[in-house]
């Protein structure tokens, strides 16, 4: 039986190309420059190679060739779909699965090429190491998209994964360093150092990171994944405790070897000795660049980046100010700044002095037709933007929520970093707050992770100052108060993009006022907090 479960292939229905003269014939005239046709092509003629029967090793000549062009069109398509809010439109859906399926597809490819090493296939099995690198790197680029349109992995991922790794264990291949030309100053990666980056990318949490956050890890452990060994029994005196995975389950890593399981341990001393010489030397005033992390890696974000790594890698995940407690009940949410400022006023977003004329154009309406004349707006709360969500609380604490919603429900997107307004179950007050990840579980389920934001909002309009401002139209604001419990300026709430140090911002609440802008406090996607002074 295969290790990997792959169908036989057989002579009928070839693809185009049957070896690596006539694949290099048929790239040479694909559309790659149209990125979704020539990633349908690819796809159709990868299942077509797929089912074909080839010796392994002109099937893996073929792969190569196809490998770097497969990855130009699915980085090109990935924007489509990549940091989008959830749940995803049609369209995006269609090309996130697109993504998929061709990474699938080339892996498929080199598991064939894999089976054939087990099998013993002597022109292919000095190229055993290769082989098991290219499977687990197309299984890696098609976990990177779930991450960048954050889904929970399958359980069928992380079993194809270790069972990669076991064949090449057995092939005595794990080890061995082999170039790879489609990494940007490539160092000599093994099986082992891509089986640990898999695993440490899932560990890292992705799903609180940004885009740019994302590909930075992404990138750091590439360099970094050789540092942590793969041992059969644990380290003799490790640093921090070991991650331990099971070669038979399907999950990224268990808890304690149990009975009939295939364990390994990865020894995470040193890769953590390492993160936090880098933090230490950051807080010592060092560049990101002069510690290996990236000419565009800057600070603080730097900082705060590595801290999340360490926590989640090495200490169990991000420590929490509070305990969450399970959750029960329903906690109502909206989105959108029109809808939190209605819920949090009572009433629509005017622009300040507008409300006179407003009056007296209903005074003309009652006089002429003896009542208001209706308007779209006028019971706003009807208008799906202002609807209130209903979402289950999972767990709570006194800082935030883990809600979950069918996606059958329907409702709002949600993204990273976006400002919402809860009213937690109980109550009837609406508290501004930020969802900082979301995700589709289970494939049927949409959860989000909620930051309250502290003190109690108060709507304001916001605009610019000076005389380019003064035609500007008011935007929707919020200002919240000061919280020396927890050291929390005063604070207001802008429009992305609004924030520069030292700018001085109109801000109209029962009259106008003039403040300046001094330090950031958090930015989000469609939000800046910022703490202000008077002027």
């Amino acid at each position: 039986m295969s290790t990997f479960h792959l169908n036989t292939p057989g002579l009928d229905h070839p693809p185009a190309f049957t070896n690596a003269r006539s694949c290099r014939d048929w790239l040479a005239v694909q559309p790659i420059s149209n990125a979704p046709r020539a990633q349908a092509l690819m796809l159709r003629q990868l299942n077509l190679l797929n089912r074909h029967a080839l010796p392994a090793a002109e099937r893996l000549k073929i792969l190569e060739l196809l490998r770097e062009p497969i990855k130009f069109v699915q980085t090109e398509c990935s924007r489509k779909f990549a940091g989008r809010p959830l749940p995803l439109a049609t369209s995006e859906q269609t090309g996130m699965d697109a993504n998929r399926n061709l990474w699938q597809a080339l892996q498929i490819g080199y598991l064939h090429c894999l089976e054939a090493c087990l099998q013993g296939d002597a022109e292919i099995l000095p190229q055993a190491a290769l082989v098991a690198q290219r499977a687990i790197g197309a299984l890696r680029a098609e976990l990177l998209d779930i991450y960048r349109a954050p889904t929970e992995p399958p359980a069928s991922m992380w079993q194809n994964l270790h069972r990669i790794y076991g064949a090449a264990e057995r092939l005595g291949v794990t080890e061995n360093p082999k170039e790879d030309s489609l990494q940007a100053n490539p160092p000599a990666d093994s099986v082992t150092a891509d089986y640990v980056q898999t695993l440490l990318l899932h560990r890292a949490s992705p799903y609180e990171f940004s885009a740019r956050q994302l590909m930075q890890v992404w990138h750091w452990l590439h360099r970094w994944g050789k540092k942590v060994p793969v041992l059969s029994g644990p380290p003799a005196d490790p640093r921090v405790p070991p991650m331990i995975v099971d070669l038979s389950s399907d999950q990224p890593e268990a808890a304690l070897p149990q009975a009939g399981s295939d364990p390994r341990w990865l020894d995470l001393s040193t890769l953590s000795r390492s993160i936090k010489k880098r933090i230490v030397y950051l807080e010592r005033g060092e560049s990101p660049a002069s510690l290996g992390l990236g000419d565009d890696c800057v600070q603080p974000a730097c900082s705060n980046l590595l801290v999340h790594l360490y926590r989640h890698w090495f200490k169990g995940g991000t420590a929490r100010l509070h305990q969450r407690r399970v959750g029960n009940g329903v906690c109502g949410l909206v989105t959108g700044f029109d809808a939190l400022h209605f819920h949090l006023t009572g009433k629509a977003f005017q622009q300040p002095g507008q409300a006179a004329d407003m009056t007296a154009r209903q005074h003309e309406e009652i006089a002429t037709f003896g009542s208001v004349a209706v308007r779209q707006n006028d019971d706003i709360s009807q208008a799906p933007d202002y609807m209130i969500e209903e979402w289950q609380v999972l767990d709570e604490s006194p800082a935030g929520l883990r809600l979950s919603r069918p996606l059958s429900q329907g409702g709002a997107r949600i993204g990273g970093d976006q400002l919402v307004a809860v009213r937690p179950a109980g109550t009837q007050t609406f508290l501004l707050a930020v969802a900082r990840w979301s995700r589709i579980a289970g494939e049927c389920d949409l959860q989000a992770g909620v930051n309250l934001l502290p003190g109690t909002p108060r709507p304001v309009a916001v605009r610019g100052t000076g005389l380019s401002a003064a035609n500007e139209k008011y935007r929707h604001g919020f200002l919240l108060p000061p919280v020396a419990l927890l050291e929390e300026p005063e604070a207001v709430i802008v429009p992305a993009g609004w924030f520069r140090a030292g700018r001085a911002i109109e801000l109209y609440t029962d009259s106008s006022r003039q403040i300046r802008l001094t330090r950031l406090l958090d930015r989000g996607s469609d939000f800046e907090r910022a703490a202000f002074e008077s002027l």
